[in-house]
């Protein structure tokens, strides 16, 4: 079993560290649904064990304090109050220690949004990229230059170290590590279950291909995972974003290291997998909901892929059929 730590400190936001404990309860519940053992345990911790006030005034209930010898496999650090950041990093040496030393014993470390100051405090991740809420992108910049601090809807990871500029970027991370643990199935099937919208707007799964900051790439992977069901033509996809067709694949391979019109693909292929696991469409409503008019052409796409035909990979994930 896997050990998690959600670290709590006062001013960070309730909701940024309730949303990843609440995650790890969905991916209990499922793991309980298709027969899994319990795989997470979860702990809130503070330096001293004792409740403290999030940024809105609310208590925090923890289970424990961090301690010098912990061992554990994931640390979460939850967003902080934008305004308070430079009281957090003046009262967190000693948290700031404790976060060093599980970075130097290899242990993953994922910062939430504004969290990302203290993983940058630890002079550990200097040189990285580090995402960030866009309103203080500019503030962590100017406290510590030698981090590059960029805006991701999704997530970053540079070696075990992650981090998110949105809530959603945390679900992503987090989707992406039980993917690891579980398989890619599972996680889709935790994907689904943290539904807030129809299946169709659910994020793609694709860990890996965010993990650099050219803003300008970043765009056009975003314009296709929204228009992802629409034809797309390099020339026009070029000339929308200011590019050469040229310039923009070697820009876009640069970044990404796979070509647009296979991160389309993948984007298509992440899409289906939702669908099969939260809808009883049929594989040909799928094939022409993600982008592919010949039904026949996605199966053996799929398959290519994955190893298994959608309607195989819909009854492996226990998911209803059409």
């Amino acid at each position: 079993m896997k050990r998690i730590a959600i670290l709590a400190f006062p001013g960070c936001w309730a909701m940024s560290l309730y949303s990843a404990r609440d995650f790890f309860r969905i991916v209990a519940l499922l793991e309980a649904h298709v027969g899994l053992g319990h795989g997470y345990e979860i702990q809130v911790l503070t330096e001293d064990g004792e409740a403290v006030d999030s940024a809105s005034g609310s208590a925090i209930e923890v289970d424990g304090r961090m301690l010098p010898d912990d061992v554990f496999d994931l640390v979460i650090v939850p967003a902080v109050e934008g305004p308070r950041i430079g009281e957090l990093l003046e009262r967190s040496r000693a948290r700031i220690d404790w976060l060093t030393a599980h970075l130097r014993r290899g242990c993953p470390v994922l910062a939430l949004t504004t969290g990302s100051c203290l993983l940058a405090a630890t002079g550990l991740v200097d040189g990285t990229s580090l995402a960030t809420h866009w309103a203080y992108l500019r503030r962590l910049q100017t406290l510590f230059p030698r981090c590059r601090f960029t805006v991701h809807e999704s997530y970053v990871q540079i070696g075990q170290v992650y981090s998110a500029g949105s809530l959603n970027g945390g679900f992503d991370a987090l989707l992406a590590m039980v993917a690891q643990d579980r398989g890619d199935p599972f996680s889709q099937l935790c994907a689904a279950h943290l539904l807030v919208s129809e299946p169709r707007r659910l994020q793609p799964l694709l860990p890996g291909y965010r993990n650099h900051d050219d803003e300008a790439v970043l765009r056009v992977q975003e314009w296709i995972e929204v228009h992802h069901a629409e034809p797309l033509r390099i020339e026009a996809l070029a000339r929308r974003f200011g590019f050469s067709e040229r310039n923009l694949k070697r820009r876009f391979q640069g970044a990404t290291r796979i070509a647009p019109t296979q991160y389309l693909q993948r984007v298509r292929i992440d899409k289906a997998k939702k669908l099969l696991i939260a809808s009883r469409l049929s594989i040909k409503e799928i094939a022409y909901e993600v982008g592919y008019e010949n039904a026949s052409f996605f199966v053996r796409l799929f398959k290519r892929e994955l190893g298994c035909t959608p309607a195989q990979w819909r009854q492996n994930t226990g998911a209803p059929a059409a």
